[in-house]
């Protein structure tokens, strides 16, 4: 029996991630904010975990550098601007949430407990939360096309508030409605899934799943995602993550492409509306750009991130959440011989993120941030308590034929800081 000390990271890392990736759109409205139950479970959680860190030794300071240089910087920046400019609380409160309290509740606290539970078991949850989500994208995409309708269960799949609105949601496309899953959003799904798309693949040995997931991500009737896919797949190969001599990754990218042009009729578009010039009505936002030191009077980070970053805190303000969002990429670029495959695919999914951000970050909708920042702890996981909740023997050969997974395979000297 798993003692229970041991047992409680095993049971709130499936809580989370129950509740952020496979159910995240679950919840109700207050004041026309978003509630989600997988956001009330990890603020509730984050206290907790961070009590149980006191007196704890090895505990990784690259998490703790992240949050307290980039995001706690910019969180008083959110608030100074804020009161300074008497801007409406809903708008400034939301962006100290996500800079300040979520980015603190994963960076302080609740990542470090990923290196209680072993590799496999990380993977495997996430493996079952992203097979459902799939599934559960494609009936209902299906089920749309053939019947007109759409399954959803109030609080559960679909925040209360937007039980039967979800067609609404900038989900039409052509009269077809976008793949959403329980994301409620194709674009969101979409984005969330590239972060996860090469840890996923890690852990994933079913070909029949690994071709629906990308079937998904087709589906979404997303540009950004489409292209998100071609830049991640090509990442992945870049990383050694897929062999470009293997055939099945290009066979893959011929299914999606025809895939593609299959649907294309069907939504209404021709090949000149793949690219266009208003970059889907994102266009003013560039039209509004305006360049500054320290940013304009208000506070708005829309589809194109980057320039919602540069309007809203400036040229040198946009420094530090530009620096937190890109520190788990480069600190393993600096530390790539070190990193287990997991911690290098999650690295490359951390990557996809910032690459789909250049034209829909869904950066402040649930969960895009928190699956970013599962990411970025998985970056920093070190394997240094492989064996803490599963007390199996450790097995020398156990990595034959199998992902390096970071159970203490090269010599601790080696295992990053």
């Amino acid at each position: 029996m798993i003692p229970l000390r041991s047992s409680l990271p095993l049971v709130g890392f499936a809580t989370l991630v129950i509740f952020n990736l496979a159910l995240p759109k679950g919840g109700i409205k207050i004041s026309d904010l978003p509630v989600t139950w997988g956001y009330i479970l990890l603020l509730l959680a984050a206290p907790l975990a961070l009590i149980g860190l006191i007196g704890r030794r090895n505990l990784s300071a690259v998490p703790l550098v992240q949050a307290a240089a980039c995001f706690l910087p910019t969180t008083v920046m959110v608030v100074t601007k804020g009161l300074t400019y008497d801007l409406p609380p809903q708008q400034w409160l939301v962006y100290a949430t996500v800079f300040g309290v979520l980015a603190c509740a994963m960076l302080f606290a609740l990542v470090h407990y990923l290196e209680d539970i072993p590799a496999e078991v990380i993977g495997s949850m996430l493996v079952w939360a992203i097979r459902f989500v799939v599934l559960w994208g494609l009936m209902n995409f299906l089920m749309r096309i053939l019947t007109g309708q759409f399954f959803e269960i109030p609080y559960i799949t679909v925040n209360a508030a937007d039980a039967g609105e979800i067609f609404q949601k900038m989900n039409n496309r052509g009269g077809v409605m976008k793949l959403v899953s329980t994301f409620n959003n194709g674009n969101i799904f979409g984005v969330c899934m590239l972060v996860m798309a090469p840890i996923y693949l890690v852990f994933e040995k079913r070909r029949t799943f690994i071709s629906l997931f990308f079937m998904a991500l087709v589906c979404t009737l997303s540009r950004t995602v489409w292209l998100g896919m071609v830049a991640t797949v090509l990442m992945m190969m870049l990383s050694g993550q897929l062999r470009v001599a293997n055939p099945m990754p290009w066979f893959g990218g011929l299914v999606a492409l025809l895939l593609i042009i299959a649907l294309m009729p069907i939504i209404g578009w021709t090949p000149d509306k793949l690219v266009e010039a208003d970059l889907g009505g994102r266009d003013v936002v560039l039209e509004a750009f305006e360049l500054t030191t320290f940013g304009a009077g208000h506070l708005g980070i829309p589809e194109l991130f980057y320039f919602g970053l540069v309007q809203s805190f400036g040229i040198f303000g946009m420094l530090f959440p530009l620096a937190g969002m890109l520190f788990a990429p480069i600190y393993a670029l600096g530390h790539w011989g070190e990193l287990s495959d997991m911690r290098k695919a999650a690295a490359v999914g951390s990557t996809s993120y910032l690459v789909a951000a250049l034209i829909d970050g869904a950066f402040v909708f649930p969960p895009t941030f928190v699956l970013f920042l599962l990411a970025n702890g998985l970056v920093y996981r070190r394997g240094l308590r492989p064996d803490a909740v599963l007390a199996t023997p450790r097995r020398h050969n156990s990595s034959v034929g199998r992902p390096n997974l970071g159970h203490g395979l090269a010599p601790r000297r080696q295992i990053a800081p």
